[in-house]
């Protein structure tokens, strides 16, 4: 994944959301007592301007990222240090061509030669085609763009964001009490991540429960719409001039492709 000495830039969002970042922060330390270690995360952008954005998609939370909440963390450094991690680029990438060179031992074989490419890219023990999120989602957007599935050219196309933007460390996603201590900053930066991008579609892989808070503090309208009958697609909303698809989340496994038909209704 990107590293902190990125050769670039990406991201697109605003003095006044990085204000409310850092709150994010503030209040998210005050509340924990410092027993647990957490990872931050800022939206990741495939896209170089505002203006392209037809696609952000969001996940429930990260698990396993950079940099961490420690005691004396300055705030101003951690969130510079966040939007490096999220939006860092080797040379003739995107930010969000870590997924395509971690899809699989092979891949990263395969693209990944050179002494400062492996500086940038270090090996590390994970390989995305074992994820859903990113199964649904470089399908999804390939075949809305009629793209091969072996092209790169998906990660140009979409914003990356969470919910909610601090996790626990150990790869776990925030519980009751870490979601609530972010909860109302969270809303408030999906829904100021929403206005400033202004995105066509807005695809949320999270499930219904994990959406409803947001939904009713941002103030979407409801979309009537007839139920598939494995039961993908959970909620659709507008927001403005963004249509909002709220799919549910298989908790092993899942059929990627069902979810890419799906939802590829709704878009075309």
């Amino acid at each position: 994944m990107s590293n902190n000495n990125s050769k670039g830039n990406y991201c697109l969002l605003s003095e006044d959301y990085d204000k409310i970042f850092k709150k994010n922060i503030e209040v998210f330390k005050k509340n924990n007592e410092g027993t647990k270690e957490y990872d931050v995360f800022y939206p990741s952008f495939g896209i170089t301007d505002k203006k392209e954005c037809d696609f952000i998609v969001y996940g429930q939370s990260i698990k396993g990222w950079t940099p961490q909440i420690t005691d004396k963390v300055d705030i101003d450094e951690l969130t510079q240090c966040a939007k490096n991690f999220s939006n860092g680029y080797f040379e003739g990438h995107t930010p969000l061509d870590w997924i395509n060179i971690y899809w699989s031992s092979s891949t990263y074989k395969t693209h990944i030669v050179t002494k400062e490419e492996k500086e940038f890219y270090p090996e590390i023990k994970y390989s995305a085609c074992r994820s859903f999120f990113w199964n649904v989602t470089y399908k999804l957007i390939s075949k809305y763009y009629n793209y091969d599935y072996n092209s790169w050219d998906w990660s140009k196309k979409i914003v990356w964001s969470n919910l909610y933007k601090i996790a626990p460390s150990e790869r776990k996603n925030p519980d009751e009490f870490e979601c609530k201590w972010q909860e109302k900053i969270s809303i408030e930066l999906v829904k100021k991540e929403l206005d400033e991008l202004k995105p066509r579609f807005c695809i949320v892989l999270t499930n219904d429960p994990w959406w409803e808070p947001f939904r009713n503090k941002i103030g979407t309208s409801k979309v009537s719409f007839i139920k598939d009958s494995n039961g993908i697609i959970q909620s659709i909303e507008k927001y403005k001039n963004t249509l909002i698809i709220v799919t549910s989340r298989p908790y092993s496994g899942g059929k990627s492709e069902l979810y890419v038909e799906e939802l590829i209704k709704l878009l075309k």
